[in-house]
């Protein structure tokens, strides 16, 4: 596409912008010779993607960003010294030392600038602190016309979707984590909006178990179906890659010491 530019095809084009990082037209536009506009046409975040039969692997590959990010927040940075260069493979995913993916490779900024220079990152794709961080991620045509919501009852032969509704009176059974703060008191209002998704708007379909912090009862009644989602749980990586859970898109940070918690829902792994 940047080709037809040059061969006055077009004199328009829209392009990702890291296409345009170290090329040609980033020459070009330096010079003068072409103007780099400053509005974003569109947000496309990009991820690892793996199959959805094995969780621990899925794990693995996320938290292995993860600790990229983690790396850049606590100041690690690649330090050939501390790589261990080791082929041994750990059977247990737990056991994995996540730090030598930023010893060995690098942490998420140092990749950054290696790959696409230096002052090329946009505030979108620096690390928080303290500024927003709530990210509105593209779900797609999800309001068109030609979705057909009765895929929902072919997409699972059991799993807790078939139990909630095949569960008498229809309705959602949600754990509450409770603390004397507004975090909590606002996951409620995320068990509703979940009850009104599965069914079709009825956003009081919702029976409440309440759970103290730290409790925990809450994740066991997760594990063995008592509930079929635990709102206001503090997504962290033992619940996740140890102990097999699930958490959704967080949807409250808040400081905590020299850490931020991320709140989400819980579901079973």
């Amino acid at each position: 596409m940047i080709a037809m530019m040059f061969n006055d095809t077009c004199n328009v084009i829209g392009v990702e912008e890291f296409s345009i990082f170290d090329s040609e037209l980033e020459k070009l536009i330096k010079n003068g010779e072409y103007v780099l506009g400053n509005k974003s046409l569109t947000k496309e975040p990009l991820s690892a993607v793996t199959r959805n039969e094995d969780r621990e692997w899925s794990d693995i590959v996320t938290w292995a960003i993860r600790a990229l990010i983690q790396g850049e927040m606590n100041g690690l940075m690649r330090n050939p010294q501390l790589c261990n260069n080791d082929t041994i493979l750990e059977s247990n995913s737990t056991r994995l030392n996540y730090d030598q993916s930023v010893y060995c490779v690098g942490n998420y900024g140092e990749i950054f600038n290696r790959r696409f220079g230096e002052n090329k990152r946009s505030s979108m794709n620096t690390i928080n602190k303290g500024s927003p961080m709530i990210y509105s991620t593209p779900l797609g045509d999800i309001f068109g016309t030609n979705n057909d919501f009765q895929v929902m009852d072919e997409m699972i032969d059991g799993g807790v979707l078939k139990r909630v509704k095949s569960r008498k009176g229809d309705v959602l059974r949600c754990g509450v984590v409770v603390s004397f703060d507004d975090v909590n008191i606002t996951s409620v209002d995320y068990c509703h909006v979940l009850a009104a998704a599965l069914f079709n708007g009825d956003f009081e379909a919702v029976e409440f178990l309440t759970f103290r912090e730290n409790d925990d009862v809450a994740y066991e009644s997760l594990s063995h179906g008592i509930i079929d989602a635990l709102a206001g749980a503090v997504v962290n990586f033992e619940g996740d890659v140890d102990r097999g859970f699930s958490y959704s898109t967080p949807y409250y940070y808040r400081d905590k010491e020299s850490s931020v918690e991320c709140y989400a829902f819980a579901t079973r792994g």
